[in-house]
């Protein structure tokens, strides 16, 4: 509210504040995919018929990974347990699994549709370095973004195109940093 120069309001208005909420989120979400990477920590299920790779890529930054498990054809779940049926590298970007050295992944006739779960956490943690570094300007990228959709309702200037691009310094705070790969 301070960076939108919003006089503070006794009662809050809880209208404006939900509208603010809203392109927070927007904006966040908006910074992940120029960043090709997740900015808060977020917990997903990736669902795979059988082993397609020898390494399974997550995303980027990957924490943990909290469950692995595969079903075979009779309906029979098995837990894979970490570092013994496989390992986690969570300092190559993006993080993935594989089978510890010298092992594969194991054979079995598949159930039918998503037989392999991976459930997984990945984000950045609020304290991480990464908000010092890289973190601030898309930040300041995130405010800027703020700051136009907030002030300026329609989606593009008078005299523009609906299509014209964000400001140059938005893109560029946004984007500052990002991975470097397909999206």
């Amino acid at each position: 509210k301070s960076y939108l120069r919003l006089p503070d309001r006794s009662p809050a208005d809880q209208a404006e504040d939900d509208e603010l909420t809203s392109l927070i989120v927007a904006a966040r979400e908006q910074a992940e995919i120029l960043q090709g990477r997740d900015l808060i920590r977020k917990q997903f299920d990736l669902s795979l018929d059988y082993w397609f790779n020898y390494r399974i890529e997550l995303r980027d930054p990957l924490a943990s990974v909290d469950l692995f498990q595969y079903k075979d054809s009779t309906g029979a779940v098995t837990v894979m347990a970490e570092n013994s049926d496989f390992i986690v590298d969570t300092a190559r970007h993006p993080g993935f699994v594989s089978p510890p050295y010298n092992k594969t992944w194991p054979t079995f006739a598949t159930w039918p549709s998503s037989a392999i779960l991976i459930r997984f956490t990945s984000g950045y943690a609020p304290g991480s370095p990464f908000w010092s570094d890289a973190g601030a300007r898309v930040k300041n990228g995130m405010k800027l973004l703020i700051n136009n959709w907030y002030h300026n309702r329609l989606p593009f200037e008078k005299g523009m195109t609906a299509t014209a691009e964000y400001p140059y310094a938005v893109t560029a705070c946004l984007s500052y940093g990002s991975l470097v790969r397909a999206r």
